[in-house]
């Protein structure tokens, strides 16, 4: 009888039979901030799982704290209001989702690189996690210019709708709201809204679906090939560390 049969490597864990996977030994800084180690498989599956987890409570949990205030009667419309310091067009409710999605993106990386190095698998695959940011990057600049180039059309169609009313032509005969309609329709609390704001928000608009729909791939990919990488790139592909070292080799040894 072995040692992992006669002692637990955890005793509330007492599935876990791989060394690897012990959950004491795991550094969680290590994991999610130094690239160049190797990260078993449940140290990984921890460690990916605070992460999505966080994003999800992150969105989750102000949005419907602010739904039920205001349910109450609560004035949440300064929770829905830009942040102007950020420089985009971001409600305040979900500026402490935006920087930590920001910064799991880079830990989401790590992560995948020391798991891929673990398993004996090229790290490169790890860029793959990387897929999402960069549409939600190429997504918000074609926003921008798309809204840029939008809001720009709108000033032309108003200066010229000007110009043939100063000139008496046919916008002589038209209502004298129609130069201002032209613009864009005014805020109820203030001035339309300029070209930044319009360029921005159309960046925001096309980036954050590109970037939710591409994660939810990469997500599966994660959960499904990642995650299951055998530790030490021996063994089959499976979840659960109820194995150990011994068995995996054997296990690779007969399907060899």
């Amino acid at each position: 009888m072995t040692h992992h049969t006669m002692t637990p490597i955890d005793a509330h864990r007492p599935w876990i039979r791989d060394e690897r996977d012990n959950p004491a030994r795991m550094d969680w800084f290590q994991t999610l901030f130094n690239p160049m180690g190797m990260t078993g498989k449940l140290h990984f599956s921890r460690a990916w799982t605070f992460m999505f987890m966080g994003r999800v409570l992150l969105f989750i949990v102000p949005v419907f704290v602010a739904f039920i205030a205001g349910l109450a009667g609560a004035d949440m419309s300064g929770a829905w209001q830009p942040v102007k310091s950020v420089g985009i067009p971001l409600p305040a409710l979900l500026l402490p989702f935006f920087f930590f999605t920001i910064v799991t993106e880079f830990t989401s990386w790590v992560a995948h690189v020391r798991r891929f190095a673990e398993a004996n698998r090229s790290t490169l695959k790890a860029a793959i996690v990387l897929i999402p940011l960069f549409l939600g990057l190429l997504g918000f600049a074609g926003g921008v210019v798309s809204g840029s180039a939008q809001y720009q059309a709108q000033q032309a169609k108003a200066a010229q709708a000007e110009t043939l009313a100063a000139e008496g032509g046919e916008a002589a005969e038209t209502p004298a709201a129609e130069p201002q309609e032209a613009r864009g329709p005014r805020r109820p609390d203030g001035p339309p809204p300029t070209e930044m704001q319009v360029a921005m928000g159309a960046g925001m608009g096309l980036a954050m679906p590109l970037w939710a729909l591409s994660s939810f791939f990469i997500m599966l990919w994660t959960l499904l090939h990642v995650a299951r990488l055998p530790n030490g790139g021996a063994g089959p592909f499976r979840t659960g560390s109820d194995l150990t070292q011994e068995e995996q080799r054997l296990k690779a040894y007969e399907t060899a």
